[in-house]
């Protein structure tokens, strides 16, 4: 099986280049909640040691937690089994230094409990074999 931050490579292509930016994020938003379902105990593999990540609900203060490793611990704790994701909305930018913005908008449910709606914010950073999750902001929603 392939490294997860080896799998989406990355072309030398202008940043603002809007079909580069969507066929990447929808391919790495793909393998990110596969991996999340099949392997979540690798989800860290997604990260590096720059890496920032939050988690949390809507309208609550949420903790930052920096670094590869307090990123597996954070998902560790989140205590991820057959978790399953619904995309209803995928928008993908180009941004500075050839990264990307991924939003996400969907529903999950981890361990066969009800699904809840989220959504999620990447910030895919370049490296030699292709991105890494720089940014990740994840957070509930409320039914309203």
């Amino acid at each position: 099986m392939t490294a997860p931050t080896t799998s989406t490579q990355s072309p030398n292509v202008n940043s603002t280049d809007p079909k580069i930016a969507n066929e990447v994020g929808v391919v790495f938003a793909h393998e990110f909640y596969t991996f999340l379902n099949k392997d979540p105990a690798r989800l860290h593999c997604f990260y590096n040691k720059h890496s920032t990540m939050s988690h949390g609900y809507q309208g609550e203060q949420i903790q930052v937690f920096s670094g590869q490793q307090a990123i597996n611990e954070k998902i560790l704790e989140l205590d991820f089994e057959d978790c399953k994701v619904l995309v209803s909305n995928l928008d993908c930018q180009g941004s500075i230094h050839g990264g990307i913005v991924v939003q996400v908008l969907g529903e999950m449910s981890n361990r066969g409990g009800p699904a809840q709606k989220f959504v999620q914010t990447f910030f895919l950073a370049e490296q030699p074999k292709g991105y890494y999750v720089h940014n990740d902001i994840f957070r509930f929603l409320k039914d309203d």
